[in-house]
């Protein structure tokens, strides 16, 4: 018979299995840490063995130009990302656990607490051009004026729906398989769903932005070497980068919103 290593050994059998062998010492220090045993063996064990290559192919998918990277050290960068998110994910999830379990005010512990309820709890708009914005138009006339705030806002209403299907596929992901394996997360009160979903989109903001700078590395061409480049370093280098090698790269992130495969 086989077996799936992330599931068919739960910590309990290992325990059971095992506890007979065990040092006195050893079976006293589990049992007075059974929790966050059984939380790194059934959840965090095989959360991460689930996680990390369906994450790398949501990569391939969200950022095709990966699929086509050559250079071993930018390809074992790219498989990193892949390695660390979800890291330290998965502990924050377990802390908000432990503080729903010993009665933690989630609103005093997170002074943004209240900002968050209307940043997270809430369906996020695309933004918008309309007529607060007219004064910094103000040579366009009225059928120009209309012609842009038209097209315009079909720009970012284009780029807002990208974006959030991308977010909502991430999420939807990683989540899936997080809730699969972590049930105590079920029992969530309201105020701990809206720090799960800081700490979701935080997670996220983490893969997008590590995709994207890489994404942008490859198309402007840099060196393999480069990619080890701290993020100081990086921006300084991509600020000496000539006006047309800039542009490309903009030119093809707009192609790729725009639903073109790059």
């Amino acid at each position: 018979m086989e077996y799936d290593n992330a599931d068919y050994l739960d910590f309990e059998t290992w325990y059971h299995l095992n506890k007979s062998h065990f040092p006195s010492e050893f079976k006293a220090f589990i049992e007075d840490s059974y929790e966050p045993f059984y939380f790194l063996f059934n959840v965090y064990r095989k959360v991460m063995a689930k996680m990390v290559p369906s994450l790398r192919q949501l990569m391939g998918t969200q950022y095709p130009v990966f699929n086509t990277e050559k250079r071993p050290t930018v390809l074992e960068f790219i498989s990193t990302i892949a390695t660390t998110t979800g890291f330290s994910l998965l502990f924050r999830l377990y802390n908000l656990v432990q503080d729903q379990k010993k009665g933690v005010n989630l609103r005093v512990k997170y002074p943004k607490f209240e900002s968050w309820i209307d940043l997270y709890a809430r369906p996020q708009q695309p933004a918008t051009v309309d007529e607060k914005n007219r004064p910094v138009f103000s040579w366009l006339n009225e059928e120009e004026w209309k012609v842009y705030v038209e097209t315009e806002n079909n720009k970012m209403f284009e780029f807002f729906n990208w974006e959030e299907r991308r977010k909502f596929d991430f999420i939807d992901l990683v989540q899936s398989i997080i809730l699969k394996y972590f049930k105590e997360l079920e029992e969530l009160n309201g105020d701990e769903w809206i720090i799960y979903a800081v700490t979701m989109r935080q997670e996220y903001k983490y893969f997008m932005t590590s995709c994207e700078n890489v994404e942008l590395f490859i198309d402007c061409g840099f060196r393999e070497d480069e990619i080890k480049l701290t993020d100081d370093e990086f921006i300084e280098t991509y600020s000496k980068l000539s006006k047309e090698i800039v542009m490309k790269a903009s030119a093809l992130r707009d192609r790729r919103i725009s639903g073109e495969i790059i």
